[in-house]
């Protein structure tokens, strides 16, 4: 048991841009009888932290610790634990579920209502500790590194719903990503080839298309004013896209532009929080889905656990910062300069 009283975290004091994030010593949490208590180890920054940094989350709160990325070690377990010890490794699922209502007991922990994600209304990662949920935590193996595990429920666990069961993928097809070189889109170019399709990986930087390439995307399209589906046309032979992964949000209607007869648009990212016009035209003339998705379910991460481990799925992470380096790491992925995931590691 972890003999302190008080921890550091990084506390929005309130909404802004990347200085608002300020390190803090605080009480350390006490844990409830179903509880355990992580010492944080590893932390991915989400884009969604970004927007709530920014006050762009609808009923998001000042004064609490952001990060829903999280990996650690148990070091402290209530009394009514059972499945869990002192020591084990773990990754936090990314909101906590009641495990007792209808989309719970289904397996679809990713849309019960009565619950929370860390970082939003509940405790978040990027802090020393954090108190959880026994159920909302997935043990890891040992020869999985902790950065790797922190990714683990998303962005890959994510994206892995997005693209296997919302998409539905089969080998052969052809599959658009957008924002391809933020943290879902690189772990979106390699599932996709896992899964035997052809990714077209979009982005807004000439200098990240090589590197694009190089994680694993079949052509990549550089479009700076995001006008990209007369290009996409042509790299398809006219066939259109099959699968389209909608990372931004703002594009959606470029995308619903590039689909063939009866493709299917998965929309996972919403930068920016705009609204956007359609075409109902389009959708009815080329019989196309457009189908929200967003966090994984419980086999999701275990699925994504596995392939991290096996190596099917390879971690791309940016750069690395110290926890008290908040500041940098989020000027560093709004500058849009990075390819893949920012991760937070270690206080000193």
């Amino acid at each position: 048991m972890i003999k302190v009283s008080f921890m550091k975290a990084v506390i929005l004091e309130e909404f802004g841009g990347p200085q608002v994030l300020k390190v803090k010593d605080i009480a350390k949490p006490s844990i409830k009888n179903d509880e355990v208590l992580i010492q944080v180890k590893s932390v991915g920054i989400c884009h969604h932290d970004i927007m709530h940094r920014s006050g762009l989350i609808p009923g998001a709160k000042t004064g609490v610790i952001l990060g829903h990325e999280t990996s650690g070690e148990i070091v402290e377990t209530g009394s009514n634990v059972k499945n869990k010890k002192i020591g084990d490794r773990v990754v936090l699922y990314q909101r906590r579920f009641c495990n007792l209502c209808r989309n719970c007991l289904r397996g679809r922990q990713d849309m019960c209502k009565v619950a929370g994600m860390p970082g939003v209304d509940t405790e978040g990662g990027y802090a020393e500790f954090v108190a959880i949920p026994e159920i909302s935590t997935q043990t890891i193996p040992q020869n999985l590194p902790w950065s790797s595990a922190a990714l683990s429920s998303c962005p890959i666990g994510t994206s892995l719903r997005a693209v296997k069961t919302i998409g539905n993928i089969s080998p052969g097809d052809t599959v658009l990503i957008t924002g391809a070189s933020g943290g879902l889109g690189v772990h979106q170019i390699q599932l996709v080839k896992a899964f035997g399709g052809t990714s077209i990986a979009v982005t807004s930087s000439a200098e990240k298309a090589e590197q694009l390439k190089l994680i694993g995307a079949d052509h990549v399209v550089v479009s700076k004013d995001n006008l990209f589906s007369a290009e996409v046309w042509k790299i398809t032979e006219k066939l259109g896209i099959d699968i389209a992964i909608e990372n931004i949000g703002a594009t959606l209607p470029e995308t619903l532009r590039c689909m063939t007869q009866g493709g299917i648009v998965v929309v996972l990212g919403n930068i920016g929080a705009a609204t956007i016009n359609l075409t109902p035209g389009l959708l009815i003339g080329r019989r196309l889905r457009v189908v929200g998705s967003g966090s994984c379910t419980f086999e999701d991460l275990k699925q994504s656990i596995s392939m991290l481990t096996s190596g099917v799925i390879k971690p791309v992470i940016a750069q690395t910062f110290k926890f008290t380096d908040v500041s940098a790491a989020h000027t560093l992925i709004e500058s849009k300069k990075s390819i893949g995931r920012v991760v937070l590691e270690g206080w000193h």
